[in-house]
């Protein structure tokens, strides 16, 4: 190799550090691999801990003991934007979906929820941890038709009063299905949310201003750049 071309490598190399340790693409990831849920994670008031476990790197609520939640983040995180994977173990209806803007004293939140038997995603806002109080409507979609034991993508992103709602089977199919104004909640914690069916969650990824980098983040980042890197590495051959 030439000395132009290693200097192209190297340099190659040194941008890719760079992009890596960039701190304004911070973000929250947790794909649960570690085999246990971290200190940022803390159950809701409601429901009890057994029904929550991590099995071969998935986040699993098993539905005992009613309704609960797992949440994560800051009440003081705003306007960010939470993409994850949702598998439902069996289509049976009021497994759950997940919440931002979570209230830790109230409850209060917005809610994505789905429903395999009506074949919906609705989105809420209520008032308290048991979903069906204070419960208002803001957007909902059909056709929703998961497969049992298979992973769908979500995505929620707040941007001021704006609520958006993404779905699809996968991350690069997904398409905006809801879209509303709501500013009843500015602020608050993301949370897995399950009622009384089994839902499992995985690849958990918040990003927005404030959201504090995650020991995931690097990965994130590694996996989006990796492309980039390699194209820079052709190039010097």
């Amino acid at each position: 190799m030439s000395f132009a071309k290693s200097f192209k490598f190297l340099l190659s190399i040194c941008s890719l550090i760079i992009i890596l340790l960039n701190p304004q693409a911070s973000a929250f990831f947790d794909n649960f691999d570690s085999g246990k849920l971290g200190e940022s994670w803390k159950k809701s008031p409601a429901g009890q801990d057994i029904a929550w476990t991590i099995e071969k790197g998935v986040l699993i609520f098993s539905g005992a003991g009613g309704h609960s939640q797992m949440m994560t983040g800051d009440p003081n995180w705003k306007d960010y934007t939470v993409e994850c994977e949702i598998r439902l173990a069996t289509l049976l209806e009021w497994p759950g979906g997940i919440r931002t803007y979570v209230d830790t004293q109230t409850g209060g939140h917005y809610a994505v929820w789905v429903y395999p038997v009506q074949k919906m995603i609705k989105l809420y806002s209520g008032t308290a941890w048991d979903i069906n109080v204070g419960l208002v409507t803001l957007g909902e979609f059909r056709p929703f038709d998961p497969k049992a034991n298979e992973f769908f993508y979500i995505k929620v992103v707040h941007n001021g009063k704006n609520i958006e709602v993404w779905y699809g089977e996968k991350k690069e199919n997904a398409k905006k299905i809801i879209e509303a104004n709501d500013d009843k909640y500015k602020s608050g914690l993301f949370a897995c949310d399950g009622w009384d069916k089994p839902i499992h969650f995985d690849n958990i990824l918040i990003t927005g201003p404030g959201i504090p980098r995650s020991q995931g983040e690097l990965a994130v980042n590694f996996q989006e750049k990796l492309p980039a890197l390699w194209g820079m590495l052709k190039d010097v051959k």
